[in-house]
C-alpha cells in the first residue's frame, strides 16, 4: 500500500532499499544480514521495535496497521558483515475521520523553474549586467553573452577549453557592451540616440551629433562603444603581409631598355631625362642608373 495516503486501521506495507554508491560514482546494492524497524510516534514514544522481513538481500518491508491518526518515524536500521550500521529513515502520516495529517514543508507559492541548454563558452558573467538590466532575466542575458563569446572565438581562434581569462580587456568589454547593446533595445537602459521631453509649448530634444567616425571618445551609447570596441579588436588583428619593392620611377609604359615605339612608322625612340624624369628634375650622369643612349633613330 502507498504511503502518501493512509488512514486509521489500513495496513501499510513499508519498503526500505539498502544502497550506496561506490568512488566511480556507480550505484551498488548494500546486502545487511539483518535489519530493524522502530516505529515512533510525534511524542517519541516506541510503537515498533522488531525484525523486517526480507524480499531479497537488499530490499526489505514491513507491515503496519497504524490505529491512531498521527505522524510517525520509520527507522530501519540494517547491519553489514564488517560491523557497520545504515540507516533508512522515513515519515509516516496516518490520518483519520476527523484529524488529517499531511508534510508541513510545502510549497507555499508557485515557483518557475526554467531549463536551458548549454551555453558554452561564456566569457563573463550574467551577472555583471544584472544591475544594469534588472527586469532581464539571467537565462536571456546568458544567452546574448553566449552568442557574442562565439563571435570573440572565431576571431581569435580560440580552442574549446578556453574559459575567458586569457581574454585581453578590449574583447571582455566588446562582450559587455554588445550585450548590453541588444538588452537596451528591449529594456531601455544605457542610453538613446535621442531624448525629447515635452512640457506644453515647451519642447526639449537631445540628439548624438552625427559622427563619420566612432570611438571610445565620443560615443555615448552601448552600441556605439561596442561598434568602437570591435573597430580596435580589429584593427589590432591587422598587420603588414608584405612589402613590394617599386621599379625605377616610370612616366608611362616603359619597355626594357628604355625604348618605346613610335607611332609613326614602328620606330624604336629612346626617352630623354625630361620625358622619364619631368621638367625640373634632372640626373647627374653618374647617378644615372639608366644606360648610355647615345642618339635617337631618328636625329
Amino acid at each position: 500500500m502507498s504511503t502518501d495516503k493512509v488512514v486509521v486501521s489500513d495496513t501499510v506495507r513499508i519498503t526500505v532499499k539498502f544502497k550506496d554508491i561506490d568512488s566511480n560514482g556507480v550505484e551498488v546494492e548494500l546486502n545487511p544480514i539483518s535489519v530493524n524497524v522502530l516505529i515512533k510516534n510525534s511524542s517519541n514514544a516506541t510503537i515498533v521495535s522488531e525484525i523486517a522481513d526480507e524480499i531479497s538481500s537488499s530490499i526489505y518491508y514491513y507491515d503496519y496497521t497504524p490505529t491512531v491518526a498521527d505522524t510517525y518515524t520509520v527507522k530501519f536500521t540494517g547491519l553489514l558483515a564488517n560491523s557497520n550500521t545504515v540507516v533508512v529513515e522515513q515519515k509516516l502520516y496516518v490520518s483519520s475521520v476527523s484529524k488529517e495529517y499531511q508534510p508541513t514543508i510545502t510549497l507555499k507559492n508557485d515557483e518557475i523553474i526554467t531549463f536551458a541548454a548549454d551555453v558554452s563558452p561564456l566569457y563573463i558573467d550574467p551577472d555583471e549586467l544584472l544591475p544594469y538590466f534588472p527586469d532581464a532575466s539571467r537565462l536571456e542575458i546568458g544567452e546574448i553573452i553566449h552568442n557574442h563569446s562565439l563571435e570573440i572565438k572565431s576571431i581569435y581562434s580560440l580552442l574549446d577549453s578556453e574559459e575567458g581569462n586569457n581574454l585581453s580587456f578590449i574583447a571582455l568589454e566588446y562582450i559587455k557592451a554588445a550585450t548590453a547593446c541588444e538588452l537596451s533595445r528591449t529594456y531601455g537602459y544605457g542610453g538613446d540616440d535621442e531624448v525629447s521631453i515635452q512640457l506644453g509649448d515647451f519642447q526639449l530634444a537631445h540628439k548624438s551629433i552625427p559622427r563619420s567616425k566612432i570611438t571610445r571618445d565620443n560615443a555615448t551609447t552601448w552600441c556605439q562603444i561596442a561598434t568602437a570596441l570591435r573597430k580596435e579588436m580589429l584593427a589590432n588583428r591587422v598587420g603588414p603581409l608584405r612589402f613590394q619593392m617599386k621599379d625605377l620611377p616610370t612616366v608611362g609604359p616603359v619597355y626594357s631598355g628604355g625604348k618605346m615605339p613610335q607611332v609613326d612608322g614602328g620606330k624604336v625612340a629612346y626617352l630623354t631625362d625630361r620625358e622619364l624624369y619631368g621638367p625640373v628634375r634632372t640626373i647627374p650622369a653618374k647617378q644615372d642608373p639608366m644606360p648610355n643612349r647615345g642618339l635617337r633613330s631618328r636625329d
